[in-house]
């Protein structure tokens, strides 16, 4: 087919290709949506959001064209039939219900579902003017036309109520008047552990199954749902919680966490909280049946008269409503939702099971978590086991990131933990696709490097950090490292007082807790005189130096933890700098005065072991500097009396500094970064509440309501709280 010019091309393609550009959308953000909460890269991030955002213009840019078209306000005719266009301009809206699992909720705007349905009613009345257009000469399609109508009114209502319920606002006032779990609705976590007979031990292999996994994770996430907005639990719900913590191994609570922030996840950035009621499944039932009888009636009209494109292209939009149903209904069934709902009701092993419990138990093993392994560095023989489960089963990216100053510094990419079962095909597409995105970071960066163009080379070095983030898996090992540390110090939560302790520790409550032969003390100077983002920055300079200028002789998990949570901390600087600093300007200015020293000291070497020899030798540079550069130098000089227990000291720290983090953000904070692939630190946050560590200073007047006790200072509890220390150490 050719065609004469520009003008040709459009009028005979410009209604058809929006419709097939609005399909192509749906099919697209149904089918990787879920990519915003398995994947952290910015580029696939960018390209859904892209998608997201293009889906209603290109809808209603499609009805546009219908509508002008009906009212003859193009010169050249457009080659459609009348009926067909009307026809069309109902899966158009229909495509604005938007698919099941993809929505960009703001979760401050309460408003923002009363601006759709403003939308709604103004497409809808377009809609009608096209039928009002073209059914009083042409009534052969009018039938189907008006069940996809339908259809496409249903959907768009659920998505407007979508988009009200899950607004942060509503979501506070529902969660406030309701609850949905009652107290005997079924065994209690901790006493169906009982009931299976687990036993707590320290191995990292999984023990529970997997839809016994989220049937727990479902009965917490009724509870710790609150969390968000900044609520808190009874004493009865905490003490639950803890006992429940206290007894499972660290790869299970890992488990039960990631289920829990799914729910989280769903009930903010999808349409959990409508197509999960009797009322939906109805509405969704008769919107299915709706296409579906269209489809036939369609199939049985006599369409020799119509251009065989234009019927393709109708069969192509048929099969595409029903096809996205059927992928709805299959994400649906095979949902956390659903599984925790049969086993709600499986109350007891003695219980015959259904066939539902059946088919469920038959996929536990495909839906529990992987692991691989990796090395902790190229070219040596350590290796770790870490977090990799089946992409299409994955509920978070299961990586952190990482940043590191000193390589930032030197203009150097740190090397991150390849798995050794990752197939070369792999990386081939991973390369391939990320091509064009490093192409053009690197023609910005040239334009950077222009004298003039970046006048503050601090500021140039600051602002090139983003492209030193480095994604790395997570260790199973650092999680159970932190799981163990945080278990250790809840025993000390049984109080207000004690939950406000470990609240408020960032170094300090580990050092002046050490025992033996290792004396701490010089080192509190270091996170209690300093501001918080500024000990982040002196304590990863301190570890960076150690671990360049180490060579150890043989595996030190410690070492390579401190390393991690070393630049993880520091991404979480430069990357979400309100995180950790109440002022980002401050945190900022604080890493930028170090690029500066840096700049001045170090701008010489050649390579980050030589740069970090260079600073910690040199005993001018400590004497002059007062700055996070100076303070680092000085904390690495006074570790090398630790010898080999420094980085036992080290990590310690360094989990505690990422408690302090994971603690004082809000709980809206965290549930926003779960749809960009999640965040080690939202694990660590609803740890540190299950184990009743998480404290306000707007609790002290609820202590007997959450601790049991009524007295603040005093640590006597009752009984069962006794009981559950006990059972913590």
């Amino acid at each position: 087919m050719t065609f004469g010019s520009i003008p040709d091309l459009w009028n005979k393609w410009n209604i058809r290709g929006f419709v097939l550009l609005s399909l192509l959308l749906q099919v697209f953000l149904i089918l990787c949506a879920t990519l915003r909460k398995k994947i952290v890269n910015p580029h696939i991030v960018f390209l859904l959001w892209l998608a997201y955002l293009m889906a209603d213009p290109v809808a209603i840019s499609g009805i546009g064209l219908i509508s002008c078209s009906q009212g003859k306000l193009f010169a050249h005719a457009i080659e459609v039939d009348g009926a067909l266009q009307a026809f069309w301009v109902s899966f158009l809206l229909l495509h604005l219900g938007g698919p099941n699992n993809i929505t960009a909720f703001s979760l401050e705007d309460n408003s923002l579902w009363r601006r759709h349905l403003l939308s709604l009613i103004f497409q809808v009345s377009i809609t009608i003017y096209v039928f009002v257009q073209v059914f009083p000469s042409d009534k052969s399609l009018m039938i189907p036309t008006m069940l996809v109508f339908l259809s496409g009114i249903i959907k768009n209502l659920e998505r407007i109520l979508a988009l009200n319920l899950s607004s942060l606002p509503r979501l506070k006032e529902s969660m406030l008047t309701t609850k949905e779990l009652t107290s005997d609705a079924y065994l209690k976590p901790d006493e169906e552990l009982i009931v299976l007979g687990y036993v707590y031990s320290k191995e990292e292999e999984t023990k529970i199954a997997e839809s016994i996994v989220v049937k727990h994770a479902y009965y917490f996430f009724q509870i710790f749902k609150f969390f968000i907005i900044d609520s808190f639990y009874t004493s009865k719900e905490r003490l639950i919680s803890c006992k429940y913590f206290s007894e499972v191994s660290a790869v299970d609570a890992l488990r039960v966490i990631s289920v829990e922030l799914n729910f989280i996840y769903e009930i903010l950035h999808t349409k959990a909280l409508t197509v999960r009621s009797k009322w939906s499944y109805i509405f969704r039932f008769i919107a299915f049946i709706d296409v579906a009888m269209a489809f036939v009636l369609f199939n049985c009209f006599k369409k020799h008269r119509l251009p065989k494109l234009d019927v393709e292209i109708t069969y192509i939009l048929l099969f595409g409503g029903i096809a996205l149903d059927m992928i709805n209904l299959f994400i649906l069934i095979f949902s956390d939702w659903t599984i925790a709902r049969i086993m709600h009701y499986k109350r007891g092993p003695s219980k015959p099971d259904s066939f539902l419990h059946r088919l469920i138990s038959t996929t536990d093993n495909m839906r529990k978590p992987r692991f691989a392994t990796c090395k902790a560095k190229p070219n040596t023989n350590a290796t770790y086991t870490v977090l990799h489960t089946p992409f299409i089963f994955r509920r978070w990216s299961e990586s952190i990131c990482t940043c590191n100053v000193f390589f930032a510094f030197l203009k150097e990419i740190q090397t991150t933990m390849p798995h050794r079962d990752q197939h070369w095909g792999i990386m081939a597409v991973r390369n391939i696709y990320s091509f064009p995105f490093s192409m053009a970071e690197r023609i910005i960066s040239c334009f950077h490097q222009i004298p003039g163009i970046v006048t503050d080379r601090n500021l140039s070095i600051y602002s090139a950090f983003p492209r030193y983030v480095l994604k790395n898996p997570l260790v199973k090992k650092l999680w159970i490292f932190i799981f163990e540390e945080m278990r250790r110090k809840s025993k000390n939560a049984s109080n207000p007082k004690g939950a406000r302790e470990i609240f408020e520790a960032r170094g300090n409550l580990y050092l002046q807790g050490r025992s033996g032969n290792i004396d701490c003390g010089d080192l509190l100077e270091h996170v209690s005189n300093v501001s918080y983002h500024r000990s982040i920055i002196v304590w990863h300079i301190a570890t960076e130096i150690w671990y360049n200028m180490e060579k150890p002789t043989e595996r030190n998990d410690k070492r390579e933890l401190s390393k991690i949570l070393s630049d993880y901390l520091l991404y979480l600087l430069v990357d979400q700098p309100n995180v950790v600093s109440v002022v980002a300007g401050f945190a900022k200015k604080t890493l930028l005065t170090s690029i500066g020293d840096l700049l001045e000291f170090g701008g010489d070497a050649k390579g980050v072991e030589q740069l970090c020899e260079k600073l910690y030798k040199d005993c001018s540079i400590k004497k002059k500097l007062r700055s996070p550069l100076g303070q680092g130098i000085v904390l690495a000089n006074k570790m090398e009396r630790f010898r080999d227990m420094k980085w036992e000291v080290m990590s310690g720290v360094w989990v505690e500094i990422l408690s302090y983090a994971a603690g004082h953000i809000k709980g809206e904070a965290h549930v926003l970064v779960l749809s960009k692939g999640g965040e080690l630190l939202a694990f660590v946050w609803l740890l540190m509440a299950h184990f009743g560590c998480l404290y306000k200073p707007e609790w002290d007047s609820y202590g007997k309501s959450m601790f049991g006790t009524d007295d603040y200072d005093n640590g006597d509890q009752e009984e069962d709280v006794s009981t559950v220390e006990g059972e913590l150490v």
